[in-house]
């Protein structure tokens, strides 16, 4: 039987459909009592077909899972990968609560309002329709200690949002090569307001090359030191035993890079 399933599901809380992309452990069909803890990550196209990827090369979270599971590392994961919106710019509005109206590239194209802002339906999307359904439907750990928000650049945004605004639902998140250049003052101040109400786990990674832009003065800031400034603001009030942040040299902005650290990212979390 097939172990990642696609569904298309209706997103009320921002009223359009969506495809979804559901991984199934191993043993799921095997051991029809065993329940598994859940992954919720963004971009679904890219993390788990080569040829559906944005850049051609998939976060391969199906070999990984399958290997470390067989090798006996993790008892399994369930991963629910949620396609993004490739509606024009729709995926950054979804992946940010806050506006940026300054995007050169946007602004070139003729688009004068910006993008992000409905970070926040997208998170309630998660919370309060995909997680009930996939809940009701698969053999799901649901507590909060089993269930984990992850993803890569502007998914590793809008997962340190997720995880700390919803704290009652998540306690895990893996931010990869967050995307913090973003709204990184409105994210930092956000995440200092929440706080730590709830035991968290969050994992933090960076490339040094992400950007090949050398001519950019501030290149390195775009990405590298805002994610040494979203540790340093997690560190004011979590226990730094429970953060883990990888700066991988020569590493760029790519599921190739995203799929070598996947592993380490589970094994912190698992």
């Amino acid at each position: 039987m097939d172990r990642i399933i696609i569904k298309e599901i209706y997103m009320k809380e921002l009223d359009r459909k969506r495809n979804i992309r559901i991984y199934l452990p191993v043993d799921y069909y095997e051991n029809e009592n065993k329940r598994y803890p859940v992954i919720y990550m963004h971009d679904g196209q890219n993390l788990f077909d080569h040829q559906l990827s944005y850049s051609g090369h998939s976060w391969e979270v199906k070999e990984t899972l399958d290997r470390m599971q067989e090798n006996g590392e993790i008892e399994g994961f369930i991963v629910v990968g949620i396609d993004n919106n490739q509606e024009g710019f729709k995926r950054l509005d979804e992946y940010s609560p806050w506006k940026n109206e300054e995007i050169e590239s946007l602004l070139e194209r003729g688009i004068k309002d910006g993008a992000g802002g409905e970070g926040k339906e997208y998170a309630e999307f998660i919370v309060k329709t995909l997680k009930p359904y996939i809940d009701e439907n698969f053999r799901t750990l649901s507590d909060r200690e089993n269930t984990i928000v992850a993803g890569s650049s502007m998914g590793g945004f809008i997962s340190l949002y997720i995880g700390f605004k919803y704290q009652d639902v998540f306690s895990k998140i893996g931010a990869f090569s967050t995307a913090a250049w973003f709204k990184e003052g409105e994210l930092l101040e956000f995440l200092r307001e929440e706080g730590q109400r709830e035991e968290m786990k969050v994992y933090l990674d960076i490339g040094t090359e992400e950007t090949s832009n050398d001519n950019e003065p501030n290149f390195k800031d775009y990405y590298i030191n805002g994610t040494i400034r979203i540790y340093e603001t997690l560190c004011e009030f979590m226990d730094k035993q429970n953060i883990k942040l990888i700066i991988d040299e020569g590493a760029t902005h790519s599921e190739i890079h995203w799929a070598k650290r996947f592993p380490e990212f589970i094994r912190f979390i698992k």
